[in-house]
């Protein structure tokens, strides 16, 4: 169990925020304050997923009552990589929907965070090594992703509707990558693959093996067609 009497994630947050006001413009700033309240926010409302079953006893204590958050209970030592995973990867897309511009400016942050974390003895050698290389790909994968999503969504609506032998409307995660060609694993039926799935070459050169794509997708002769595209995320889905 985490040390009780470890800083709390909200002042180390504080901390970092205090640091990045004295060196940054004012503009600059605002956007790595409103990247840190999301991820403080992400980690208030999701965090207590991922704890053990003692610490989930000590935060529902402590939340119920006392009413404090997540980040008021734990500290930096409960940040890992899935957490940074699932706050770039899915909350900032999913939840979030932010635009394309503003997912470059979380990823920076993030990346900064990491960084700063790991300099003032919050991140261990081994942990910062493998979380600084996964944000460094997470950073330059998320608008890549969002773009992907919209061209598959003016690709489907380009495309003529037709009559399918079997439709599917999940969660899939790309499995192979041939020029305008997609394989997709269905995280509901795991094992079996769907392809060929039909796209442009712009969109299957972006798209990358383990991404989770939210598709509805239709069968005609032997290859798929996507009817409608709802997300696309950099990570595989846990």
């Amino acid at each position: 169990m985490k040390s009780t009497k470890e800083k709390t994630l909200q002042k180390v947050f504080q901390e970092f925020l205090a640091e990045q006001q004295s060196a940054l413009k004012p503009q600059t700033y605002s956007g790595s304050k409103l990247a840190i309240n999301y991820f403080e926010r992400y980690l208030n409302g999701y965090g207590s997923e991922n704890l053990t079953e003692k610490e989930l006893e000590r935060y529902e204590e402590l939340s119920e009552g006392k009413g404090k958050e997540y980040c008021e209970i734990f500290g930096p030592s409960q940040l890992g990589l899935k957490e940074m995973e699932s706050f770039l990867g899915l909350f900032m897309v999913l939840r979030v929907e932010a635009s394309k511009n503003f997912l470059a400016i979380v990823g920076r942050v993030m990346h900064k965070l990491v960084k700063w974390l790991h300099e003032k003895g919050y991140l261990a050698d081994g942990d910062y090594k493998i979380m600084d290389r996964r944000v460094k790909e997470l950073k330059a994968d998320l608008p890549l992703a969002v773009k992907v999503n919209g061209l598959m969504s003016e690709y489907a609506a380009e495309s003529p509707r037709g009559k399918y032998t079997e439709e599917l409307n999940s969660l899939f995660t790309i499995k192979k990558i041939d020029p305008g060609k997609l394989w997709l694993e269905d995280l509901m039926d795991p094992g079996k693959l769907s392809g060929p799935v039909l796209v442009s070459e712009e969109i299957s050169s972006m798209c990358k093996t383990g991404w989770t794509v939210v598709l509805w997708i239709g069968k005609t002769g032997s290859v798929w067609k996507i009817i409608d595209s709802k997300a696309v995320y950099p990570i595989t889905e846990y």
